[in-house]
């Protein structure tokens, strides 16, 4: 009485012009479908309601022995839709079974993908799953995919130096072992030396990057690492064997500054005081006690100090570290004017690299590369265009600024900033008004400026000469002469303009970051030139930053 058929992709049911409509019921008509060849196919949306009325306006124009024709649904094949990501760094894809229609190849994939235009990146797992899915899912269900990621660039790595050797900072850092689970913090091991022919320092080539792709096939840049020279430093010279490695030439401490190393003859001593007199000394040196109040203390190279340092002045061309303490004293600023101590402290370490200490109140620090305190300070001057660490290094650090000024180039890295009781504790941002690039440009013009002005002297002088007598010059010397005097003065003028130009540039400042770890007290106050942040309460872990001249918080 019915039957089904397919006419190219649309499903249609037959039914008998003399049945009666009554017959036919959603669930008879829902059983002969499933008892259907064509039970794969997807059905029009409550199509088996609608069949009756349709049946009923079809079935009076045939004879009783003819078919009625209905159309209940459709065939589809395997489909596959894809979303490209905004970056183009990801390609997903949704397959929708078939239903009744065909199912899907690897080949048939791989076309549409191209198709597509999604050539790069692309996962044979989800090629797989896919080919599985229109296989075996049920008819019309959809399965979602990640089908195929791009790839990032990755940026060359630049050349870096590694030490071979441990330098004076390096063993007082680490104390000796006892046995397993102690130390002796007053053995420090042996000074370190070298000998000659003894590597001390490698070079690291650079990497060149990696180009990456998206999923399109297009191709993302990346950088090469950014090369650097091994530099040849006192007492050194480049391995005959690997032009990659700074070897020694004499006997002594070693010491480096980024791409260079020194070897420094070593002046050891028990103390510094009255007894010893001041020491100045073209190498490094190693004092085993304390340097006492009104000393000094001045090397080439570096300083390791193994005991205190009070009210004194010690300065390197290298590092400086004192284990212990440095302890200094609030000074007379009327006394200022007479020694031209830095304002406030009798007590001052400088050091051309970095300043290691264990401990520091009322004293300054001035380092030209970073500051690492093990405890905390207490009312003291730092001055740094490095990174400072206090109580600990980077996001570890749990030690404490009290009162005093840091005026600071580069990061702070410290547990608690300021005190209880609302201890005034100033941290300046330190940026200069000109770039190292702008300062190279400025004495580059300056320079040519400079040549230009001689040269218009002597053309100058020249006129003058002319002046005196006329006759002594052949013709059209004048008017040489006078163009290229204004050569000169036009090439002055584009000079000075260039000066004034670099001059009013502003540079690109880097971010500089207060990672407070703990607490910030009130009284604690950040300052960029008339910019003032005050704390008028505590607060918890935050980081306080100088981003393109603001002072902000961003936790």
């Amino acid at each position: 009485m019915i039957r089904f058929s397919l006419d190219k992709n649309t499903l249609y049911l037959h039914i008998r012009a003399d049945v009666h409509s009554s017959r036919l019921t959603a669930s008879a008509l829902e059983k002969a479908f499933r008892a259907s060849e064509f039970n794969q196919c997807k059905l029009d949306d409550d199509v088996w309601a609608g069949v009756p009325q349709r049946f009923d306006q079809e079935a009076g124009n045939n004879p009783p022995d003819e078919f009625v024709a209905i159309s209940v649904g459709q065939k589809k094949d395997a489909e596959l839709e894809f979303r490209i990501s905004d970056d183009k760094m990801e390609a997903d894809v949704t397959v929708h079974a078939p239903c009744g229609g065909q199912t899907l190849s690897t080949e048939q994939v791989l076309n549409k993908l191209r198709n597509a235009g999604i050539t790069n990146g692309i996962k044979k797992e989800a090629i797989q799953q896919i080919v599985a899915h229109s296989r075996e899912a049920p008819p019309g269900s959809d399965f979602t995919t990640v089908i195929a990621r791009g790839r990032q660039p990755r940026n060359g790595k630049n050349t870096s130096f590694k030490p071979l050797v441990e330098d004076a900072r390096t063993r007082i850092l680490r104390p000796q072992a006892k046995d397993e689970h102690r130390v002796d913090m007053r053995d420090l091991g042996q000074v370190i030396s070298v000998g000659i022919g003894t590597p001390v320092l490698k070079r690291v080539p650079l990497t060149m990057g990696r180009p990456g792709f998206n999923v399109l096939g297009e191709e993302i840049p990346a950088q090469d690492g950014e090369d650097k020279e091994l530099k040849v430093g006192d007492g050194t010279e480049i391995s005959p064997s690997d032009s990659n490695i700074l070897i020694a030439t004499r006997t002594g401490l070693p010491s480096f500054t980024d791409n260079s190393a020194t070897i420094d003859e070593v002046l050891t001593m028990q103390g510094v005081d009255v007894s010893t007199g001041h020491v100045d000394f073209d190498g490094s040196v190693i004092v085993e006690g304390n340097v006492t109040p009104g000393m000094r203390v001045t090397a080439r190279g570096d300083i390791t100090i193994n005991g205190y340092v009070d009210s004194a002045t010690v300065r390197a061309g290298g590092n400086i570290t004192v284990t212990k303490g440095v302890i200094g004293q609030q000074r007379d600023p009327e006394e200022l004017e007479a020694d031209g101590a830095y304002p406030g402290h009798s007590t001052r370490i400088i050091a051309d690299s970095t300043i290691w200490v264990a401990y520091c109140q009322y004293a300054t620090l001035i380092a030209r590369d970073s500051v690492f305190v093990e405890k905390q300070i207490t009312h003291c001057q730092i001055i740094t265009p490095g990174t400072s660490h206090i109580g600990g290094e980077a996001k570890a650090a749990m030690g404490k600024v009290i009162g005093g000024e840091l005026e600071l180039g580069g990061d702070l890295f410290v547990g608690q900033l300021g005190a209880p009781a609302g201890t005034r504790t100033r941290i300046i941002f330190s940026v200069p008004a000109t770039s190292d690039e702008q300062e190279e440009e400025i004495r580059k013009q300056t320079s040519i400026l400079s040549e230009l002005v001689i040269v218009k002297r002597k053309l100058m002088k020249a006129k003058e000469r002319f002046l005196e007598n006329p006759k002594n010059f052949k013709a059209g010397y004048r008017q040489a002469l006078q163009r290229e005097i204004q050569r000169i003065q036009h090439e002055m003028i584009i000079a000075r303009n260039k000066v004034v130009m670099v001059r009013e540039q502003k540079p690109q400042q880097k971010p500089i970051r207060i990672h407070v770890n703990k607490v910030i007290h009130s009284g604690a106050e950040f300052r960029f030139h008339d910019k003032i942040r005050r704390m008028t309460e505590n607060r918890g872990p935050t980081v306080v930053a100088l981003i393109d001249g603001q002072i902000v918080f961003e936790t």
